[in-house]
């Protein structure tokens, strides 16, 4: 599945903004992928894989229907993610509670998402790919920070291109 995650990752870093619909339904595939075998133990992959393509498909729907609420609950679940993967991967000890700081990140990217529409996509967009793609290169750390760091830079700056052209 390794080869899903590096798509979704760079799909996400370049083409988010452009493609908000796809940032909404990735966000709800990754989610479905990244859960379901928690909620629905010894399941074969085929199973999972399906659960998780209809959860993005119906975030796809969802965005194209109800755009600003979409893009918000993206931004709530991509905001939760970062952090989430952030505590896992730098040395911050937050101990019980890391749901307060992950609950935080979701906040933070909800309200972004919501307040700045196109910065905000860019950059939870350009975020989650940096991520995902990151969480699936066997690399240590610091490398894996610097990995991130330029990935998030370089889809900001891709994404930031493809929106002055317009």
């Amino acid at each position: 599945m390794n080869i899903m995650y590096f798509t979704a990752g760079v799909l996400l870093l370049f083409l988010g903004r452009k493609l908000f619909w796809l940032f909404v339904a990735v966000v709800g595939f990754l989610v479905g992928l990244t859960y379901i075998p928690e909620i629905l133990p010894a399941q074969p992959e085929t199973v999972i894989l399906t659960i998780s393509l209809i959860t993005g498909l119906l975030g796809a729907l969802l965005a194209v229907l109800l755009q600003k609420f979409a893009i918000g609950l993206a931004g709530l679940v991509a905001g939760g993610y970062i952090a989430y993967y952030l505590l896992q991967t730098l040395p911050i000890a937050v101990g019980e509670y890391q749901w307060l700081a992950i609950a935080a990140g979701a906040f933070f990217g909800a309200v972004l998402a919501g307040s700045m529409y196109d910065w905000a996509l860019i950059l939870l967009t350009s975020a989650s790919g940096a991520v995902v793609i990151t969480q699936n290169i066997p690399i240590e750390m610091p490398f894996s920070t610097v990995i991130l760091l330029g990935l998030l830079i370089v889809g900001i700056i891709a994404q930031t291109r493809i929106k002055l052209k317009e």
